[in-house]
C-alpha cells in the first residue's frame, strides 16, 4: 500500500466508524483482493495497448501538433469556442437549477396550503369551516361587485367624455399626435 491510501484512511478516521474503516482496509487495500487484481490487470492491459499503438499514433500526433503550431488562429478559435460552450453549459445548468427550485417551492407552497386547509377543518370542524368559506366567498363577491361598479362608472364617464368630443374643465383633450395650436407656432 502506498502512502496515499493511508492518508485517505487517516482523513476518514473520525468520520467513518471503525468497522467501515476495517472493511475498506481489508477488501479495498488488500493486495490479494479482487479489486486490486482487476486494477492491476486493467493497468497492465492499458500499458500494453499504449506500447502497441504508440508507433502508429506518434506520427499523426506530431503532424497535428505541427499544424497547430503553424496556424495559431485555429487554437485561439478552439479556445474561444470551448469557452463559449462552457458558458452556455453553465447558463443551462443555472437555468435548470432555478426551474427545479422554483417548481419545488411552488409544490411545497401548494401542499402547505392543502395542509393548512385540513388543519383549519380539523380545528374548527366541517360545519364551521363550510360556514367560514361561505362568508369568505360572499365578502369576495361583494368586493367584486364594488370593483365592477367603480369600473362601470369610470367607463360611463370616459364614454360620455369621448362622445362629447372634448375634455372636462381643466383637462386637456387627448391629441392624435403632434399638433399646432391655433395662435402659436410649433
Amino acid at each position: 500500500m502506498d502512502r496515499g491510501d493511508h492518508a485517505i484512511l487517516d482523513a476518514l478516521q473520525g468520520i467513518l466508524p471503525e468497522q467501515t474503516l476495517e472493511l475498506l482496509q481489508d477488501h479495498l487495500q488488500n493486495p490479494q483482493s479482487a479489486l486490486q487484481a482487476v486494477w492491476r490487470q486493467t493497468a497492465s492491459a492499458a500499458n500494453k495497448l499504449g506500447t502497441v499503438l504508440s508507433p502508429l499514433f506518434a506520427p499523426l500526433l506530431a503532424r497535428a501538433m505541427q499544424a497547430l503550431h503553424d496556424s495559431p488562429d485555429i487554437v485561439v478559435l478552439a479556445f474561444v469556442l470551448a469557452a463559449f460552450v462552457l458558458v452556455l453549459q453553465i447558463v443551462a445548468w443555472v437555468h435548470r437549477t432555478m426551474m427545479f427550485v422554483t417548481r419545488l417551492a411552488f409544490r411545497m407552497l401548494g401542499w402547505a396550503f392543502v395542509f393548512a386547509l385540513l388543519a383549519v377543518v380539523w380545528r374548527r370542524g366541517p360545519e364551521a369551516a363550510i360556514r367560514d368559506v361561505v362568508v369568505f366567498v360572499s365578502k369576495l363577491a361583494g368586493y367584486a361587485a364594488l370593483v365592477k361598479d367603480i369600473w362601470w362608472s369610470e367607463y360611463q364617464k370616459f364614454d360620455a367624455q369621448t362622445k362629447r368630443g372634448g375634455a372636462g374643465a381643466g383637462q386637456r383633450a387627448p391629441s392624435g399626435g403632434y399638433s399646432r395650436s391655433r395662435n402659436k407656432g410649433w
